[in-house]
């Protein structure tokens, strides 16, 4: 079974998380193996009971145990039966610790927490993994560690043993609380900034509020689709090289996204220097196609903004032709269950990309078709900036009937 893009991502994670834990692990045995051994010698004194060869012993062993994972991890291919095995282990070698090492006070109950203290700080180490299945693991391990070292080295069976399982119960919850909800922080985060590459930011918000999914599939919807084309642009290209043309690419597409945006329009792709937006998806407003017409206008200004700004000369001042028509298109997100696009298809798309081609024709920035018009009829005003313009009753490649476009005229 094939993974997702983010599961990938999470095994990933967790791998790298897993050469964390090792050497987090390598170190702080070091720390008390060479602390240890000092105190041995007698150089230092740092503990109630001077350790002796047992100590230094067992912290040789569990010095060589964190550096043969050290290595497994960073030399070896990931396996993910690792984080059980190392889990495991580390319940364990630190059990013996407390079992066999002198140093380690137990009597008058202090047993039980350092048993409880030992087991929380191991799963919490253990929760650097960022793996539910370890999460739950870790927290079964910890439950049977501190009754282990309880019962095994405690006095009787305390009455304080029950309020300190219920405690360590509800902290490992927490813990794994936690996991869960950093591990969809994860995948929400991939998704939000996959989605904010043609959502604006708060159709993303509305996006996660509605609680929309990204599952392959589509929906039959009233659009309004718009095209946009920078005419001439391979004369323009072949004059630059190709990091100036690159360069002066993506400050276009810039500034047009970020109008595009302001009006709450859906980016569907870049297609070179043509873009093509939709309004009415994913989410349909009343106002879709008149949102559509204003952000063609205000493409027209801001790409006025950049000929300034390039000081091309006025016989060389780029234009851009927009095309504008409203209908309904299948929505949503097609591709494989590898790789999705969020994108309009049908045939009114097309209608929409040939009203676009008819600009260069009729010398004109913006063509809207019929269908448009007659949603923005009535509901604009002069102080919009722009007025519209019946211009000619056409037939367009690939269709049989004439359609009337009209063009709209900035102000």
């Amino acid at each position: 079974m094939k993974q997702s893009l983010v599961e990938e991502i999470l095994i990933t994670r967790e791998m790298k998380n897993e050469k964390t834990v090792a050497l987090v692990r390598f170190v702080l045995f070091s720390v008390t193996s060479m602390m240890d051994f000092l105190s041995y010698l007698g150089w230092i004194n740092y503990t109630i009971v001077t350790p002796n060869l047992i100590t230094v012993t067992l912290d040789f062993v569990f010095l060589m145990f964190a550096g043969i994972v050290l290595y497994f991890v960073n030399f070896l291919p990931y396996q993910p039966y690792l984080k059980f095995f190392t889990i495991t282990l580390d319940y364990f070698i630190i059990g013996l610790m407390i079992f066999l090492d002198p140093t380690i006070q137990k009597a008058n109950g202090l047993i039980y927490f350092i048993a409880m203290t030992s087991a929380i700080f191991i799963y919490q180490f253990n929760q650097l993994r960022h793996s539910k299945t370890g999460t739950i693991y870790g927290a079964f391990l910890a439950f049977v560690y501190f009754l282990v070292i309880s019962i095994g080295l405690g006095e009787g069976y305390p009455f304080d043993i029950v309020p300190m399982m219920i405690g360590l119960g509800m902290i490992l919850g927490v813990g794994y609380v936690t996991t869960v909800s950093n591990i969809e922080m994860v995948k929400e985060a991939n998704a939000k900034q996959m989605m904010e590459r043609y959502l604006p930011s708060q159709l993303v918000s509305e996006f996660y509020k509605n609680k929309a999914q990204l599952e392959p599939g589509g929906e039959n919807k009233e659009v309004t689709i718009l095209f946009s084309d920078i005419r001439s642009f391979t004369k323009f290209s072949e004059q630059r090289s190709a990091e100036e043309v690159v360069q002066f690419l993506n400050e276009y597409l810039s500034r047009m996204t970020d109008v595009i945006f302001k009006f709450n329009g859906t980016i569907d792709k870049f297609i070179g220097d043509a873009i093509m937006t939709v309004f009415g998806a994913p989410f349909k407003n009343e106002d879709d196609a008149l949102r559509a017409v204003k952000t063609a206008v205000e493409m027209i200004r801001e790409l006025a903004k950049l000929n300034r700004k390039m000081d091309l000369g006025s016989d060389n001042l780029l234009q851009v032709g927009i095309g504008i028509h409203t209908g309904e298109a299948i929505v949503g997100n097609i591709g494989s269950d590898r790789r999705l696009d969020y994108t309009v298809i049908g045939d009114n798309v097309n209608l929409a990309s040939r009203i676009e081609g008819l600009t260069k024709h009729y010398g004109c920035s913006i063509l809207i078709s019929e269908t448009t018009f007659k949603q923005i009829e009535g509901k604009y005003a002069s102080q919009d900036g722009f007025e519209v313009r019946e211009i000619d009753r056409v037939i367009v490649k690939g269709k049989s009937k004439a359609i009337l476009v009209y063009e709209v005229v900035v102000l």
